[in-house]
């Protein structure tokens, strides 16, 4: 159980007690800790609990977040990996401080009718030993390392080791497998099967969860040899009759990645210990089999992408260079007012074209670190200007003028004006693509409050990005907005992500903040002092 009391801040002696997964704080009315300090953003921050260990991570706010630990200060930075949390650690967001009390909570006391499984060296050294020395566990230890050998795709992983834990427990009726989000432990997909019945389920068994929540609250395998005295209150589990059931999480040495569950339904027989030890021992083999074959596709899936990328771009850039050439050569031309227009409409078009498929290749040349950077002064208003030209068709198609503000006295950070104006392309290009028709696009240019840094932003009025997307939106090929809207046309999900790169190449950051229904504002800093190692760089 996780104790914050406010020490500081207008919220002052406000304390709160928690004891699920995830914690979430802000000034926001749905936040679990609501601050009303005037510094906090609405969805300014998380506390999630991993396996025993309790993480604070900044989900992008304005402000900041800093953790301190025995005197010493971390600042987190937003959307980032976070920092794990203490008794006696603070947590320090706008003008409020935060202590954070780990509480242990007393362990139940287990029923004599459930066994437990600890999860040490020992004990699985000697249940090892145990399988060795007995054929039939040989055979089905070996089945199930030939089931998983042969597997070449997560699914097929999963049908393995399903197929292999059925037949090594003749009284099984069901076996279920239960993957969870390594951080929050909350379910992200169950499969099962079914003795005598083709093909595995999909849909969850409700009667499962009284088990699983238990395994993954206690970290350990449990077998329970009298299931309806066990959960004499649960209803499902009475009706599905089950009898017994082996419950062991799936577990890497390192995290819990999910569990797997036998039961016993009917009249079959129960389960032993001996049971008990041979689904642990399955358990932790096939965590590592699944961990390793989700790794491999998605390497897989990673070069497809980048295989795609390149075709894409060595296939379109020729024509594209031939279509602007012409459209430049056709704009000299002595063309009526209307004809003007449509040239330069279409030009506008094949020179934004141009931009994505320039993101595409630079996005992988980053990665490489190959891509050359020249940093000059930089005027942030007229290179804003200079950018929304660019992109002066699709503002026209959704009838946004936007408004562009920055005090006349802004310092010109040093940066590379190409890369710069691809930032506030693909940012005001976003903008424009998800709002409705008519709404307002605002690029506002400030000082830092250190006044280290310059701040752009871009606001807008569309759909705005749901919480649980914002720590993923800078990712390669990540696409929250085909989530939050439909008949949206489809991109290759590298704008952000090509933003985020050139951030990171001039020793910024960059951030989102949003609110369901209320718009995006996504912000990212230039610094105005280039560090020795980014002017090398450059």
């Amino acid at each position: 159980m996780l104790r914050l009391t406010v020490l500081e801040g207008p919220d002052k002696g406000k304390l709160i007690e928690f004891s699920e997964h995830t914690l979430s704080l802000g000034s926001a009315p749905d936040s679990y800790l609501q601050l009303s300090d005037p510094y906090v953003s609405h969805h300014h921050g998380q506390i999630t609990l991993a396996g025993d260990r309790w993480t604070y991570r900044d989900l992008g706010s304005t402000n900041g977040s800093v953790v301190e630990k025995d005197g010493n200060r971390t600042e987190l930075e937003p959307g980032g990996p976070g920092a794990h949390l203490a008794s006696g650690d603070l947590i320090l967001i706008g003008q409020t401080v935060l202590r954070i009390e780990v509480v242990e909570e007393p362990q139940p006391a287990i029923p004599e009718h459930t066994v437990v499984a600890a999860r040490t060296l020992g004990d699985l050294t000697a249940s090892r030993q145990q399988q060795l020395e007995s054929p039939d566990d040989l055979s089905v230890g070996y089945q199930l390392e030939q089931g998983i050998s042969l597997a070449f795709d997560p699914e097929e992983m999963l049908d393995a080791v399903l197929d292999s834990v059925l037949t090594a427990f003749p009284a099984a009726t069901h076996v279920i497998l239960l993957l969870v989000d390594k951080k929050t432990l909350q379910p992200r997909r169950q499969v099962a099967r079914v003795r005598g019945e083709e093909g595995r389920v999909e849909e969850e068994l409700p009667v499962s969860m009284s088990v699983a929540n238990r395994v993954l609250r206690e970290g350990r395998s449990l077998l329970f040899q009298d299931v309806p005295a066990e959960f004499q209150d649960s209803k499902s589990v009475l009706a599905a009759g089950i009898r017994s059931s082996l419950c062991a999480p799936l577990w890497t040495g390192e995290e819990t990645v999910g569990l797997i569950q036998v039961e016993s339904r009917g009249g079959r027989a129960g389960f032993s210990e001996r049971d008990l030890d041979r689904l642990t021992l399955f358990a932790n083999r096939a965590a590592l089999a699944i961990i390793g074959s989700e790794l491999c596709e998605a390497e897989r899936r990673s070069q497809l992408m980048r295989d795609l990328s390149d075709m894409i771009t060595h296939d379109l850039k020729g024509p594209l260079t031939s279509i602007l050439g012409f459209l430049q050569l056709l704009e000299t031309e002595n063309l009526v007012d209307d004809q003007r227009e449509y040239v330069q409409f279409a030009l506008g078009a094949a020179k934004w074209l141009s931009v994505l498929i320039a993101g595409i290749l630079d996005v992988a040349k980053m990665e490489a670190s190959e891509i050359q950077m020249e940093r000059e002064p930089l005027d942030i208003r007229a290179e804003c200007e200079e950018a929304l030209s660019l992109i002066s068709c699709k503002l026209a198609e959704k009838e946004m003028v936007p408004e562009i503000t920055c005090p006349p006295d802004l310092p010109r950070p040093p940066a590379s004006r190409d890369l710069f104006r691809r930032i506030i392309i693909n940012l005001a290009g976003n903008a424009a693509e998800l709002s409705p028709t008519g709404s307002k696009l605002t690029i506002s240019g400030a000082l830092s409050r250190d006044s280290d840094s310059v701040v752009v932003s871009v606001q807008d009025e569309g759909p705005g990005i749901p919480p649980e997307h914002q720590a993923r939106i800078f990712d390669k090929f990540f696409q929250a907005g085909s989530r939050r809207t439909s008949g949206r046309k489809m991109s290759v999900g590298l704008g952000l992500a090509f933003c985020k790169l050139a951030v990171d190449a001039h020793g910024g950051d960059i951030w989102v903040e949003s609110e369901p229904g209320e718009g995006a504002r996504f912000s990212f800093s230039l610094p105005l002092d280039v560090a020795p190692h980014a002017q090398r760089a450059a």
